[in-house]
């Protein structure tokens, strides 16, 4: 005969509390956080950077142009004092070259101007970020946030020079422009990413109509140096 024994009870373990319930959701959602995260960032990060270096290099060369045109519009700059021309005894040019007194006042006075300006930038209230959406290249989603700081700051000392641009501006005129080169090298520093760029400007500053005949090589010849060569003048003994 059988014996009919009573099958023993299961015992149910407790269900979790609400506090451990949440301690684990807290941590898989960290986790997929920083996964999400760390997809982004290799993802947009080069886009981001090629965005924060259009934004810098742009707010920079506002600063530059500001400082180079308040400069000029103050204390003004004079062809004729910048530029030397040498002409013959028929009146052909010969040769062109800088005033370099000039040449050492204007550059000092701009490269200092352009530093402070930048110095000043930063503390001004101007629009220095980017919003992420606009790394996804999606025209719907280019404005959507958040919005990513872009800081920049110049490296090393702000380099300047004057250049010269001869154009033919008729028979025997020439228009020869002033030019003045601003280079400044920028740090530029996005959240998780840091990149460098070299930004350069060419603003014209004074410019004057050369009635004469301009020898060839002279259109070669930016820097306006007093060494280019000159044209043999009539009389002159070829030996040397």
């Amino acid at each position: 005969m059988a014996i009919f024994r009573p099958r023993p009870r299961r015992r149910w373990r407790n269900p979790l509390s609400r506090t451990k319930a949440f301690l684990i959701a807290l941590v898989i959602f960290l986790l997929l956080s920083i996964q999400t995260l760390v997809f982004l960032q290799h993802r947009l990060e080069p886009t981001l950077l090629i965005l924060a270096t259009q934004k810098a290099e742009q707010l920079a060369k506002e600063a530059i142009t500001d400082a180079v045109t308040k400069r000029i519009s103050q204390q003004g700059v004079d062809f004729n004092q910048i530029v030397k021309i040498e002409k013959n005894k028929e009146g052909q040019i010969q040769a062109y070259q800088f005033n370099y007194k000039e040449y050492a006042r204007i550059v000092g006075e701009t490269t200092s101007r352009v530093q402070n300006k930048l110095q000043e930038f930063e503390t001004e209230k101007v629009d220095r970020t980017i919003p992420l959406g606009l790394a996804t290249g999606n025209a719907f989603l280019a404005q959507m946030g958040p919005n990513l700081p872009v800081t920049f700051v110049p490296i090393g000392s702000v380099k300047t020079k004057l250049e010269t641009e001869l154009k033919e501006a008729g028979i025997n005129m020439v228009l020869a422009t002033v030019y003045i080169f601003v280079e400044v090298d920028l740090r530029i520093v996005i959240p998780f990413a840091t990149d460098e760029q070299t930004v350069t400007t060419k603003i014209p500053i004074t410019h004057s109509l050369i009635i004469g005949d301009v020898p060839q090589y002279l259109y070669n010849n930016p820097e306006g140096k007093p060494d280019v060569p000159r044209a043999p003048m009539e009389g002159a003994d070829d030996t040397p």
